[in-house]
Order: structure tokens, then C-alpha cells, then sequence
């Protein structure tokens, strides 16, 4: 399996750095192994894959479903892929809006938060992902709930 080159700025990719966050964009936060999990689980493939499955039981939850009635899917499935792959140590995902931004006025609820969080990890542990790793994905997921959820009565 190739091996990533060396990090600069406390272990995060050099892209990530420099915004005066500890050590990087806040979706880098803590991945610093010389081989990224973005590698280990099989790369842009894999994590296309993943996300892809992750669409397909939100699609099918009558709780998620209207959520993207009118999204662009084929869209929305490569730009969480390449946040994902990003997040993992994957390559720089450049169009990157703000979490908040992406998802001003879709009415995210915390529950309809949690209920895609736990089809992600359905879909982790359906791969056969590495307990610990599957961890770090639900908790890179779970540090954009603030930003994603428009729920008030939290």
C-alpha cells in the first residue's frame, strides 16, 4: 500500500495548515499517521463507494428521503466524497464551502443528523472498516453537527 509523503504543520497536509486552527482546517484535525485512513480503506474509490451507500439508505429512510428530492445526487456524491477523502488525508477537495453555508435553510434537525450518522456507520461496519478508524470517521462526522444542524431547541 503506498505510504504518504511526510506532513508539514503538526501532521496535517500542507494545504490544510496555516488558518490559525491546531494544525489545519478543522475537518484535518487529528490525522497525522504517516499512511492515511483515506489509504487504508482503498482511497477515492472506496470512499466513493462508501458515500454512495450512505445516499442509497438515505434515500430509502422516509425520514431522509425528502432531504434531496431535488439535490443533484450524482453532485452531492462527489462532494462528500471528496470532503470525506479530504477529512481521511485524502487530496484537497478546493471547492469547499462552509458546512454552515452548504446547509443554510435545509432544516436540519439533530435527530435527522444523528439518523444519517448512523447509516454511515451501518455502512462502515457493512465494509468491514477497522473498528478504531470507523471511530475516527463518526468523529470527524460528528464535529460538523454544529455547523449542519439548524435545530433550535438543541
Amino acid at each position: 500500500m503506498p505510504v504518504e509523503p511526510a506532513r508539514e504543520s503538526g501532521g496535517v497536509p500542507p494545504h490544510a495548515a496555516g488558518n490559525g486552527s491546531p494544525g489545519g482546517v478543522w475537518w484535518t484535525w487529528g490525522m497525522d499517521s504517516a499512511t492515511t485512513i483515506f489509504d487504508r480503506l482503498g482511497g477515492a474509490a472506496a470512499i466513493a463507494a462508501i458515500v454512495a451507500d450512505l445516499y442509497e439508505r438515505a434515500r430509502h429512510d422516509p425520514e431522509l428521503s425528502g432531504y434531496f428530492h431535488a439535490t443533484d445526487m450524482d453532485n452531492q456524491r462527489r462532494k462528500l466524497a471528496e470532503m470525506i477523502g479530504e477529512a481521511l488525508g485524502g487530496p484537497q477537495a478546493p471547492w469547499l464551502l462552509g458546512l454552515d453555508q452548504a446547509h443554510q435553510g435545509r432544516g436540519v434537525t439533530h435527530r435527522h443528523f444523528s439518523l444519517m450518522a448512523a447509516h454511515l456507520m451501518d455502512v462502515l461496519i457493512e465494509r468491514d472498516v477497522d473498528p478504531d478508524e470507523a471511530n475516527t470517521v463518526m468523529n470527524w462526522l460528528s464535529s460538523g453537527r454544529d455547523a449542519v444542524v439548524e435545530d433550535p431547541d438543541y
